[in-house]
Parts: C-alpha cells; sequence; structure tokens
C-alpha cells in the first residue's frame, strides 16, 4: 500500500509516520512532556517532482502533524497557564496531533526514527477520526 501524502497549512506534502502501538524509541517523556513521531516530508511531490535531501529534511523539520507514542504523568493535567485542571477530552497515546512548528527538541531513537519531545502545550488539535 502507498503511503498517502498529506498537505501542511504551507502545502508541502508529508507521509504520515508510522505507529504500531508500541513506543520503539527507547524514551519515555516525563512530567508534563509528550513524545511524537512527527511526518516525513515525501521524497517525491504528488505532481511528481524528485525533492533533494537537504530539501527532504528542510521539510521534515517544519512538520506541524504527527502521532503521539508517549506522554509523561503529568500531560494535559493542566492548562496552559497551569493555574486550574484540565477540561474535556486529553490526547492519548497514538492519536494523530497538530502541532507548533519546530515545536520541542528532536531525539534520534534506538529504531533509528527522529522522534521531538514537547510540552504539551505545543500540541494544539487532536485529528478526528483518525484512529477509527
Amino acid at each position: 500500500m502507498q503511503p498517502r501524502l498529506l498537505k501542511s497549512s504551507q502545502q508541502h506534502e508529508f507521509v504520515e509516520a508510522e505507529y504500531n502501538g508500541r513506543n520503539e524509541s527507547g524514551y519515555e517523556p516525563i512530567g508534563d512532556n509528550a513524545l511524537v513521531a512527527p511526518d516525513k516530508a515525501a521524497e517525491k511531490t504528488g505532481g511528481g517532482v524528485h525533492l533533494t535531501a537537504e530539501t527532504v529534511e528542510k521539510m521534515s523539520m517544519a512538520a506541524e502533524t504527527g502521532v503521539i507514542v508517549g506522554l509523561g504523568s503529568e500531560a494535559f493535567r493542566w492548562i496552559a497557564d497551569r493555574s486550574r485542571e484540565w477540561q474535556g477530552p486529553k490526547p492519548d497515546v497514538g492519536d494523530r496531533v497538530y502541532v507548533q512548528r519546530y515545536s520541542g527538541q528532536l531525539l534520534l531513537g534506538e529504531d533509528g526514527k527522529i522522534y521531538r519531545v514537547m510540552s504539551d502545550t505545543c500540541i494544539a488539535a487532536v485529528k478526528q477520526g483518525a484512529n477509527e
């Protein structure tokens, strides 16, 4: 099955990050942090243009979507200013999410994949129906 191409807000095309239900990165986020596997920029556009490795890497750094692979014990417990408890549904491991561009720190997982560890406040939205 060929990966589905996604369009970001900047109209770049991305391939969804793979997630098999297990955190194989070798890292477990702590506190209010989340570990996200970001989507990767496509190496070829929908129109068939092959992109250079440098272009793919730069576009991948700007990925705004991905999948949560780990959550710290305090993630989504408090609202952004930490003044009161979170109300409403909470994102969970396996959810496809929209994150702030360039947010968090990059980690090279033990599985050879790139991950981003970020504060829960960097996650702005959950893709509805993505896990159905």
